[in-house]
C-alpha cells in the first residue's frame, strides 16, 4: 500500500508531473505488493536546505526525488569532473536549439543541486535519533526527467547513489532499486512528523447536484438577541458564530445566551473556552466562569496509537503519549454549550514530541465529541481579528473550516461591523487594524499617537523610568503592566535586565523574582493537612526563597551521556490564586534556563524519568493485586477463554513482574492479549494519576522570568500598561495579515500601549520615481504590453498551456495572429528564465527551420509586463515581414497621447483616497490633474498648468500571495514640457 502526501506547488507543470508520476509509483506498488510513503514537495523551516520534489520510502529503499520538465536530447558533460561543476543543456532533436538545464537558482547543474538536498538529508537524519536503521549513504538521489529523452555521454560509474532517468523508465527503477534501507512504519511516521502535508487526491470529484443546490451559512441581521433567540428555540442543533472585537460585546453576549437559554428548555449549559489558563483571565475579566475545553473532552479510557500486542518494554518505550477522547454521555443531547475567545480554538496540528490530546486538532476533536449528527447547539463568540493558537484559516470562528466540519445548512453568522468614531490613540490604531485585516489590504499602518492611550516611546529614558516604576518591588499581586515581544530570546534578555537593575537580586533566580508558569501542574500536600493545589499555565508566582537543588542523571537511548535534569525547590507566592497562598514548589533547571523550550533530549529523559517513578510504584502496586486484574478475572471474555489462554494470561501477568532475562515466552491467541492490554492500560493510568498527585518531581513546574512575555504569551489578558516592542525580528515581513493580527493582539492587551520601534508603511514605501522623459519633446512613450482577464483562442490554447504570465501569454498570442497573415504558425512555446520566454514559429516552404522570438517581461516593480519582442534566429524568415508585425503589435495598444480623451472613472479601490487627494493638493496648486487611463496595474495622469504639460504612469500591485496588493511600485514621467511642472508635481504624488 502506498500512502501518498503532497504540498501543492506555485507551478502547474511540476503538479501535473507529480500527478504523472504518482500513476507509474502507484502501478508499480500494485504489480509488487509493494509498501511506502511518498511525500510530495515537502518542507520543514528547520531543515530548509532541503527542497527535493519528492521523498519516495518503500520496501527497497529510500530516494530523493527532483523533477525536471525536459524532453529531447540529454548532453551529460563528457567528464567526471565537468559533470559535477558544469552545465547540462537540453537539444531540441527537430531543430538542435540548446538551452541550459536549470538546477533552481543556487546550482549549476541538477547533479549538484541534488548532492546538496542529500547532504542537508543526512544532517537531518543523524540528528533525528528516533531513525531506525536508515544509513544516509545508502539513500539514493533521482532526476526524473518527463522525457522522452535520449541521453548523450554517461553519469560516471563512481556515483551508484546518483540515478538520471526519464518517467517511462520509473517502474523499471524502482522494481531494480535495492537499498538496505528498507521500509518501517515507525520511520514512516517520523518522516509524516517532519515533513506534514496533506493528503494527495488523486481525483477531484464534483458533484454536480450539490453545486446546483449549495447550502449557505446563514447571515444574521444586527438585532443579535433577537436571532440569539430564534437559535435557542430551534428543534435541532446546529452552529451560532459570533464575531465581534469588543470584549464588552462578547461578554454581553455570552451573559445573555446563558441566562436566556434556561427559559427556552434547554436542559443543559455548558460555557467552555481554550484553556483553564483562558478561563482564568475571562473571569478576571468578567466574572463570568468557564471550564477549559482540554479538560472537559480528554482523558477517555481507550489509548490510542499504541500496539495491542506490544509487552511492557515496548509501551515503556512509546515517547508519545496520546490522551484519548472522553465520552460525550455526560452531555445532554440537547445541551446548548457556549465557547468563549473561540478565536482560540483551532483546527491546526498542536502537539509536542512527548505528547498530544486526541488527534491533536483541538475544534475538530470538540465538533468529534458533540456529534454533529445530535440535536446539541454550539456557540462560538469570538474576536475575528485576535492571533489563534494555530493557522487563521483553521480558527473556529473561520466558517469555511467549520462547513468542513458541520453541516453548512446548519451554520449561522453575525459579525459586529468596525466602529471607526476613533480619531486617535490605542482603540484608533486597534480599528485600523482590524480594517486591514478584514479587508486583507496591508498597505498602511500609522500610529495616531495620543500621548494618553497610544503612546511613541522612542526615548530610552523614558523606557528604563517605566521599568523601574514597575518591576523595583516584588509583587504581592498578578502585575498590571508588562513588557511584550515577539521572540522569547527579547524576553530572556529584557528580564535578565530587569533583575540586573531594577531588582538588583543577583544574576541567578533569587527572591522577589517574578515567574510565569508553562505547565498545569498540582502540588502535593506533603502534611497531610492541606488541598492540594492546581497550578495552571500563565499562572504568576514572586519566589520568596530558593531552597535545596538536586540532579538526577537520567539514561536514554538518543543520547551517548546522560541527560542531566536539575531541579531546584522554591518557595512562592501564588499570586494568581485566591488568598495569594504561599507553598513550595520544584521547578525544572533546565527549562527556566533556556532561552527557549527544553531540548529533545531534555523531553525524552525527563519522560524516562516520570516512567520509572510509574514503575518503582507498579513495584509496589503490583498487579496481580491490583483492582483491575480482579475485574479482568471477572470479565465474560475473559470466562469464555480456553484453559489454556487462562494460563497463558496468567504467565504473562507473572512475567510483569520479572526482568527480561527471566520473563517466560509465552504464546497465546490475540483476543487474550488484547484483554489483558486494555486492563493493563487502565492499571497503568491509574498509578499515573496517583503519581501525579503525589510526586513534586513529576509535577515540576515550568517558569520563566514574568516581566517581560510574548505578545501569545499575553493573550486574552488585560494590563493597565504594556510597552510593546513593533519590531520583531530580522528579515521580518510586515505587509501581512500575520504581523498585523500579532500587532492587534499586543495592543489588546493594555489599556495604555507604549510602542517602541514602531514599524511604518505606506502605500508608497518602496514606490520608485523615474524621470526619462526630454524636455520640450513630445516622443512616442516607452510601451509596455498589458493582457489582464486575456482569452486564449482555441488554436492557441494548447501552445501556452504551460505557461503563467498572462501579459507573455496575450503577447504571445497577439503577434500569432498579425505573423499568421503571413503564413507563420505558432508552434510551441517555453518558459527560460522569470524574464524571458521564447516562441517558435513554422516558416513557409521551409520543413525543418523555426522562426524564435525572444519575448522579455518586467519585474514584478512593473507588474510582469511585457517591454519587448526580440528576432532570436530569422533561419530564413523574411526580417521586414517580422519586424512590421512586430510593430503591429504594439501599434495595436494603443498610446498614452492616442486616448487623452478617455476620461476614466476613478477608481473604487485602495488608490480612490489617495488620487482624490492628489486632486485636491494639486488644486491648491493651481494645477489640473486629470486620470487619462486606467488599466489593471497601471493608470495615466496628465497634469497641466497654464501652457505647462506633463504625463504619468503610476504602477500598482493586486496580489495578495505577493504581498503587493495596495502598493505602489513605480511613477514615471513620460513627458514634460518643463521641470517646474515636475518639481510642484513631485512632492504631492510622491510625497505621500
Amino acid at each position: 500500500m502506498l500512502e501518498i502526501l503532497n504540498n501543492r506547488t506555485v507551478h502547474t507543470h511540476e503538479n501535473e508531473q507529480f500527478r504523472r508520476v504518482v500513476n507509474i509509483i502507484e502501478a508499480t506498488f500494485d504489480k509488487f505488493g509493494y509498501n511506502g510513503l511518498l511525500i510530495g514537495n515537502p518542507f520543514n523551516e528547520s531543515y530548509s536546505r532541503f527542497r527535493a520534489d519528492a521523498i519516495l520510502y518503500y520496501n527497497n529503499g529510500l530516494i530523493l526525488v527532483d523533477f525536471k520538465d525536459y524532453k529531447g536530447i540529454i548532453k551529460l558533460p563528457p567528464n567526471e569532473n565537468e559533470f559535477h561543476s558544469s552545465k547540462w543543456h537540453n537539444e531540441s532533436p527537430k531543430d538542435r536549439s540548446r538551452l541550459e538545464i536549470k538546477a533552481g537558482a543556487n546550482f549549476i547543474n541538477p547533479f549538484r543541486q541534488l548532492v546538496s538536498y542529500r547532504n542537508a538529508f543526512r544532517e537531518m537524519i543523524e540528528k533525528n535519533k528516533y531513525f531506525d536503521g536508515i544509513n544516509p549513504a545508502r539513500v539514493c538521489i533521482a532526476n526524473i526527467f518527463s522525457g522522452p529523452i535520449e541521453i548523450h555521454n554517461e553519469v560516471p560509474r563512481n556515483l551508484p547513489y546518483y540515478k538520471l532517468i526519464q518517467e517511462s523508465d520509473l517502474g523499471n527503477f524502482l522494481y531494480d532499486f535495492a537499498s538496505e534501507n528498507s521500509y518501517k512504519e515507525e520511520n514512516a511516521k517520523i518522516f509524516k512528523s517532519i515533513f506534514p502535508a496533506e493528503k494527495w487526491i488523486k481525483n477531484i470529484e464534483i458533484p454536480i447536484p450539490e453545486q446546483i443546490i449549495e447550502n449557505q451559512i446563514t447571515e444574521i441581521d444586527n438585532d443579535v438577541e433577537k436571532n440569539i433567540v430564534d437559535f435557542l428555540n430551534q428543534e435541532n442543533g446546529g452552529i451560532l458564530v459570533l464575531e465581534s472585537m469588543n470584549s464588552d460585546d462578547r461578554d454581553s453576549w455570552l451573559r445573555f445566551i446563558t441566562n436566556e437559554a434556561v427559559n427556552h428548555n434547554i436542559p443543559q449549559i455548558e460555557k467552555w473556552s481554550h484553556s483553564a489558563r483562558i478561563s482564568k483571565k475571562i473571569q478576571r475579566r468578567s466574572n463570568i466562569e468557564t471550564e477549559g475545553i482540554y479538560s472537559i473532552i480528554y482523558g477517555g479510557s481507550d489509548i490510542e496509537g499504541q500496539n495491542e500486542n506490544s509487552d511492557k518494554e515496548e509501551q515503556e518505550e512509546e515517547l508519545l503519549e496520546v490522551i484519548p477522547l472522553k465520552s460525550s454521555k455526560d452531555i445532554d443531547e440537547k445541551a446548548l454549550i457556549v465557547v468563549a475567545e473561540a478565536h482560540l480554538i483551532s483546527r491546526s496540528l498542536s502537539q509536542s514530541e512527548l505528547l498530544r490530546f486526541g488527534s491533536g486538532r483541538l475544534l475538530e476533536d470538540a465538533i468529534k465529541f458533540l456529534n454533529p449528527q445530535s440535536d446539541r447547539k454550539i456557540v462560538f463568540i469570538g474576536d475575528p481579528y485576535s492571533l489563534t493558537f494555530g493557522k487563521d484559516e483553521d480558527s473556529a470562528l473561520n466558517l469555511e473550516t467549520l462547513s468542513e466540519l458541520y453541516n453548512k445548512e446548519k451554520i449561522k453568522h453575525f459579525r459586529k461591523a468596525i466602529d471607526n468614531k476613533y480619531s486617535d490613540g490605542k482603540e484608533k490604531l486597534r480599528t485600523d487594524l482590524a480594517t486591514s485585516i478584514e479587508k486583507s489590504l496591508f498597505n498602511n499602518l500609522n500610529y495616531s499617537f495620543d500621548e494618553t492611550t497610544l503612546i511613541d516611546l522612542q526615548d530610552d529614558n523614558q523606557r528604563i523610568q517605566n521599568l523601574l516604576l514597575w518591576f523595583s518591588k516584588p509583587f504581592s499581586a498578578e502585575p498590571d503592566n508588562a513588557v511584550l515581544f515577539y521572540s522569547k530570546k527579547d524576553c530572556l534578555k529584557t528580564n535578565k535586565w530587569i533583575k540586573k537593575q531594577c531588582l538588583k537580586n543577583g544574576e541567578s533566580l533569587g527572591i522577589g523574582d517574578l515567574l510565569i508558569v508553562n505547565n498545569n501542574v498540582s502540588i502535593p500536600d506533603e502534611s497531610g493537612f492541606q488541598i492540594p493545589r492546581r497550578i495552571v499555565n500563565g499562572m504568576f508566582l514572586t519566589v520568596l526563597a530558593v531552597k535545596e537543588s538536586l540532579q538526577e542523571p537520567i539514561k536514554i537511548r538518543q543520547s551517548q551521556n546522560p541527560i542531566v535534569l536539575s531541579f531546584t525547590k522554591i518557595n512562592v507566592k501564588c499570586l494568581s490564586l485566591v488568598g495569594s497562598p504561599e507553598t513550595d514548589i520544584w521547578i525544572l533547571d533546565n527549562y527556566f534556563g533556556s532561552e527557549d523550550d527544553l531540548t529533545k533530549e531534555e523531553q525524552i529523559a525527563f519522560r524516562v524519568f516520570i516512567n520509572s517513578k510509574i514503575n518503582d510504584e507498579k513495584r509496589k502496586q503490583k498487579f496481580e493485586d491490583s483492582q483491575e486484574y480482579k475485574q479482568l478475572l471477572q470479565d465474560s471474555q475473559y470466562n469464555g477463554f480456553s484453559k489454556v489462554e487462562k494460563e497463558a494470561i496468567s504467565k504473562l501477568v507473572k512475567n510483569y513482574n520479572l526482568p527480561k532475562e527471566k520473563k517466560e515466552k509465552v504464546e497465546t491467541s490475540k483476543n487474550s492479549r488484547s484483554l489483558l492490554s486494555g486492563y493493563y492500560k487502565k492499571y497503568s493510568k491509574k498509578l499515573f494519576f496517583q503519581i501525579k498527585d503525589s510526586d513534586p518531581f513529576v509535577n515540576a513546574v515550568f517558569v520563566k522570568y514574568g516581566w517581560a512575555i510574548t505578545v501569545h504569551k499575553a493573550i486574552a489578558s488585560t494590563y493597565n500598561e504594556i510597552i510593546i516592542k513593533g519590531h520583531r525580528k530580522e528579515n521580518d515581513g510586515i505587509t501581512n495579515d500575520s504581523y498585523f493580527r500579532w500587532l492587534y493582539s499586543g495592543i489588546t492587551a493594555g489599556k495604555i500601549v507604549n510602542i517602541t520601534s514602531p514599524q511604518i508603511i505606506n502605500p508608497f514605501m518602496d514606490c520608485v520615481f523615474e524621470d526619462s522623459s526630454l524636455i520640450g519633446v513630445t516622443r512616442k512613450p516607452k510601451q509596455f504590453l498589458i493582457f489582464e482577464n486575456y482569452e486564449v483562442d482555441i488554436k492557441f490554447a494548447d501552445k501556452v498551456q504551460s505557461l503563467q504570465n498572462k501579459n507573455v501569454v496575450g503577447t504571445i498570442c497577439e503577434i500569432s495572429k498579425v505573423l499568421e497573415q503571413n503564413g507563420y504558425l505558432l508552434e510551441s512555446s517555453k518558459k527560460y528564465s522569470e524574464y524571458l520566454t521564447k516562441a517558435f514559429y513554422s516558416i513557409p516552404q521551409s520543413d525543418n527551420k523555426q522562426l524564435i522570438l525572444n519575448i522579455d517581461n518586467k519585474g514584478s516593480k512593473d507588474n510582469f509586463a511585457v517591454g519587448n519582442i526580440r528576432i532570436e534566429n530569422l533561419n530564413g524568415a523574411d526580417e521586414i515581414i517580422v519586424k512590421t508585425c512586430i510593430e503591429d503589435c504594439f501599434e495595436q495598444k494603443q498610446s498614452v497621447i492616442s486616448i487623452l480623451d478617455d476620461k476614466p472613472e476613478l477608481p473604487k479601490d485602495f488608490r480612490q483616497e489617495i488620487y482624490t487627494a492628489w486632486f485636491e493638493k494639486c488644486k491648491n496648486e493651481n494645477i489640473t490633474l486629470k486620470l487619462m487611463q486606467s488599466h489593471n496595474n497601471q493608470d495615466v495622469f496628465r497634469a497641466t498648468c497654464e501652457k505647462e504639460s506633463l504625463t504619468l504612469r503610476v504602477w500598482y500591485g493586486t496580489s495578495e500571495k505577493n504581498h503587493t496588493k495596495g502598493f505602489f511600485s513605480k511613477i514615471e514621467v513620460l513627458e514634460k514640457s518643463s521641470e517646474s511642472l515636475l518639481e510642484q508635481i513631485k512632492p504631492i504624488v510622491y510625497g505621500l
